[in-house]
């Protein structure tokens, strides 16, 4: 069986990784691949990590109709207003945006930052 090669990437405009809740998110996914597809989504999803291990959700799935098998495409994904991107003793969520080829499930993705001020929030262990 002949493995087919995919090649894909996300490039954010200016390269910024950090955005305000409900904010906009411009940039261009690209892919390269040696066999037809079925499909090209872009999925932002968030993940929780702690001691209890960890949980994906995906916030929106847009798909980008009838791909060609070499493409760039320009998007722009307007963000939800929560949950914030924040670190914790106990917990922390951080988000990601994926470009997913389908029916293969071959992924490139990009952490990004959601929160009031661009900056992931840091929670600090109460005392006392």
């Amino acid at each position: 069986m002949t493995r087919r090669a995919f090649e894909l990437s996300l490039e954010l405009e200016n390269g910024e990784t950090s955005f305000e809740p409900g904010g906009r998110l411009a940039g261009v996914a690209s892919w390269s691949v040696s066999g037809p597809l079925s499909g090209i989504e872009l999925r932002l999803k968030w993940t929780s990590r702690g001691q209890g291990g960890r949980d994906i959700k995906i916030a929106d799935t847009i798909a980008l109709p009838a791909p060609q098998p070499n493409e760039r495409r320009p998007f722009i994904v307007t963000l939800p207003v929560a949950p914030f991107s924040f670190k914790g003793t106990l917990i922390s969520v951080g988000w990601e945006l994926e470009l997913v080829a389908l029916p293969v499930e071959e992924k490139a993705s990009v952490a990004i930052t959601i929160a009031p001020g661009r900056e992931a929030l840091v929670l600090e262990e109460a005392r006392g």
